[in-house]
């Protein structure tokens, strides 16, 4: 500033003393040449002046540093920026990603990765959180510029997980190089090996009665075709065979038909004391046969439940039944029925207790052996059997409490089983209603 106010000074100084040198030399008589001159001295002044005054709206030019440190925080915040943008959108996702950087360090994880891997992962090395060779396979091949298949790795902190790979635009090389996304399949192998294992059953439960109906009906056309007692026994034995392969189809239809209705309510009503007593009465020459006497709840204990009759017909069915094959001779069955309306009790028995004011618990229990502790989780499993002659035996088909459980979860119930070994077993539907039990006069009351 101070070599700007200088130089105009001396540019000033100039013309004064110019002005000054041509008036002395003219003299003040010559005066039309004293007004050329004092015009053109002004001139000069106003020129210099424009010329040295800086413009107001003119800022002061930046020095190469300056700009250097501003492109600098320009680009840091910008980086800032496009690291929080992605966070924010990866953490909303339910899938576990990574993103690594050119050194396969891990530049970005989401909030679901770092709960599965843990919260300390970023800036560690993919080697020294993931020790999976196939995906480091997978990486080399897509710096190769091929594009890998979805790969399934080993178990993964309890998960079945499936990785799929892919570069990222090289113009976001600040954020990372490569993105990892992870999918948990745990329940699709889950629901494979469960198919698996029902396609397995169902053929060995339909390959014993195939099989034994096919040995017979050769024996029949060979060495027994003019046996008339054998032919008489076969026969049968045949005829039981072919009841039991259609009691599992039937099962099987059953049990596929509630599946695909399992999430849809039931409609309807159903008579809980009109349908015990047509079961009971059903099964009362089975009982009378070996002995068993069958006891029945109190009426007014039997309400009416919100929910198909025919299926809960057929749990009731299937519990009583049960309570008779497995009992002893000249045993008791007892069926019990109670009204729940505690809210404590609502929300141990009934899987969805919300807004359910009362719920109605029906009981089966037998005199039967008992059952190990270790069976009871898996007792509703499609072709579970505790002793699997003995059930075959008694024309089980190991699909009943599979059907039980299902119909009961479709009416937003729950199925609860216990048993003591040499002390019979007890089996428990409760069912929600749609209203508590009516208020009791006082008569009632003193009563």
């Amino acid at each position: 500033m101070r070599k700007g106010f200088a130089t105009l000074f001396r540019d000033l100084a100039v013309v004064v003393v110019a002005m000054a040198a041509l008036v002395g030399f003219t003299g003040r008589s010559d005066w039309p040449l004293l007004v050329v001159l004092l015009a053109a001295s002004l001139s000069a002044l106003a020129f210099i002046l424009l010329r040295h005054q800086a413009p107001q709206d003119e800022k002061p030019r930046e020095t190469a540093p300056d700009r250097l440190g501003e492109a600098d925080r320009a680009e840091t915040d910008g980086v800032a920026i496009l690291l929080e943008a992605p966070r924010a959108l990866l953490d909303a996702l339910p899938d576990p990603v990574l993103v690594l950087d050119a050194q396969r360090r891990i530049s970005l994880a989401n909030t679901a990765a770092r709960d599965l891997l843990g919260t300390e992962i970023e800036a560690s090395s993919l080697l020294s959180v993931l020790r999976q060779p196939i995906l480091l396979t997978a990486l080399d091949a897509l710096a190769r510029g091929e594009t890998p298949e979805p790969i399934e790795l080993p178990e993964l902190a309890g998960h079945s997980m499936v990785a799929e790979l892919a570069s990222i635009d090289p113009a976001g090389a600040e954020l990372g190089r490569t993105l990892i996304v992870f999918h948990d399949v745990s329940n699709l192998r889950r629901a494979e090996s469960l198919r698996s294992d029902f396609v397995a059953n169902v053929s060995h439960e339909l390959k014993t009665p195939l099989a034994t109906l096919i040995g017979f009906l050769e024996t029949l056309k060979g060495p027994a075709r003019n046996d008339e007692q054998a032919r008489s026994r076969f026969l049968d034995i045949m005829l039981t065979e072919a009841q039991r392969m259609s009691r599992i189809v039937a099962d099987l239809l059953s049990l596929s038909r509630i599946e695909l209705n399992e999430h849809q309510p039931p409609e309807g009503a159903a008579d809980l004391k009109r349908l015990v007593g047509s079961v009971v009465d059903g099964l009362a020459l089975k009982a009378e046969r070996r002995g068993i006497v069958i006891q029945r709840p109190a009426p007014e204990l039997l309400p009416v439940v919100p929910g198909d009759a025919d299926e809960l017909t057929q749990v009731v069915q299937n519990l009583v039944d049960n309570a008779l094959k497995y009992s002893r001779d000249q045993a008791v069955v007892t069926i019990k029925a109670e009204i729940i309306t505690d809210p404590a009790l609502l929300r141990l028995h009934l899987p969805h207790p919300k807004g359910v004011p009362a719920a109605v618990g029906l009981s089966f229990r037998d005199q039967g052996p008992g059952i190990a502790r270790e069976h009871l989780p898996r007792l509703t499993e499609r072709f579970y059997r505790v002793d699997t002659a003995r059930s075959r035996e008694m024309g089980g088909t190991g699909l009943g409490l599979a059907i039980v459980k299902h119909i009961v979860n479709r009416h937003r119930g729950k199925l609860e089983i216990q048993s003591v070994l040499g002390d019979g077993s007890i089996f428990t539907i409760y069912l929600p209603l749609d209203a508590g039990p009516p208020a009791k006069t006082p008569s009632e009351s003193a009563a």
